[in-house]
């Protein structure tokens, strides 16, 4: 089968932009390193074609390549682009001083990818915080038609700071995650958690029957424990093995981190202290919090790289 392209070259690379991806099939058989015959200008070839979507490594290279040689070419995120490396005269981009768009990344080691990882997650996290923690501070008292939108409303901005600061991190490991959904479904999960930790102040006073009102918090707690989990578990599976891991390993670090936060508060604030220091105190358990998730998690994102990671 014989498929004609546009394309642009730099001497033993071909890059290959694919436009209206979703209506065609053929570049989906790069997803893995595929040899392929190429006739480019009139001479046959045998390649090593990869794909190079956005978030990989190399698609800023393949991208300046293809802008060189069609420069009034609109290149989106959503265009994939396939490299193909000739075998002919193949050199590296070590001895022609280029950058080598199919070359794999170095990945990072276990310890380094926890570190990035710990720092990126705490301050998405901490920045994060500081939106409900305001949105609290504005509208709290008010009526619950008003204070909860703002509360859900403030919370999904907080899970859109922690979900691009680890889209950030997870894109060096997993080139081929899309960092949109990845906040997306952390957005959206961490609304509703703001939801799910609001419903009891509602239902407890209605419920007379303690065990009844003991049964309805622990599963209210244990959906908020999962819900962000599951939700960047639904993203994390189409690009690692055994990502299922994933779920109990986050509500674990967001128990850990919730226990951090009310030993490091709830002794602190006092009543009739200044709004200043008690939002210094919030923004310091905070900060804790944000420093235990990120330990944790982190710890079971370089398990699951390590273990299960895909290879090829």
């Amino acid at each position: 089968m014989s498929l004609p392209v546009r394309y642009a070259r730099d001497d033993d690379q071909l890059v290959v932009m694919v436009g209206r991806a979703a209506d065609k099939q053929w570049w989906r058989n790069f997803t893995q390193p595929r040899q392929v015959g190429v006739l480019a200008e009139g001479v046959p070839h045998e390649g090593l074609g990869r794909l190079v979507p956005a978030g990989h490594p190399g698609r800023a290279a393949a991208e300046r390549v293809y802008r060189r040689r069609h420069p009034h070419a609109r290149v989106s995120p959503d265009n994939p682009m396939v490299v193909i490396t000739l075998a002919s005269g193949r050199l590296s981009g070590e001895q022609t001083g280029r950058e080598d768009p199919t070359a794999e990344p170095a990945l990072p080691t276990g310890r380094q990818l926890w570190g990035r990882w710990w720092r990126w997650t705490t301050l998405g996290e901490a920045t994060g915080f500081c939106v409900p923690a305001a949105a609290a501070a504005a509208v709290g008292g008010t009526s619950t038609a008003i204070e909860w939108p703002v509360l859900v409303a403030a919370g999904m901005a907080e899970g859109a700071l922690l979900g691009a600061a680890q889209a950030h991190v997870l894109h060096q490991v997993l080139p081929d995650l899309r960092p949109r959904r990845w906040v997306a479904a952390t957005a959206v999960a961490a609304g509703a958690a703001w939801l799910l930790g609001l419903m009891p102040s509602v239902m407890l006073p209605r419920i007379g029957y303690w065990p009844a009102a003991a049964g309805l918090v622990a599963v209210d707690g244990l959906l908020l424990l999962l819900s962000l989990g599951t939700a960047q578990w639904w993203v994390l599976r189409r690009h690692i093995t055994g990502a299922g891991a994933w779920i109990p390993a986050t509500a674990a670090a967001w128990l850990a981190g919730l226990a951090v936060f009310c030993a490091t508060a709830m002794p602190l604030w006092r009543p009739g202290q200044s709004p200043v220091l008690i939002a210094g105190i919030g923004a310091l358990a905070g900060l804790l919090m944000a420093a235990t998730v990120a330990a944790v998690t982190g710890g079971a994102l370089v398990r699951l790289v390590k273990i299960h990671r895909p290879s090829g």
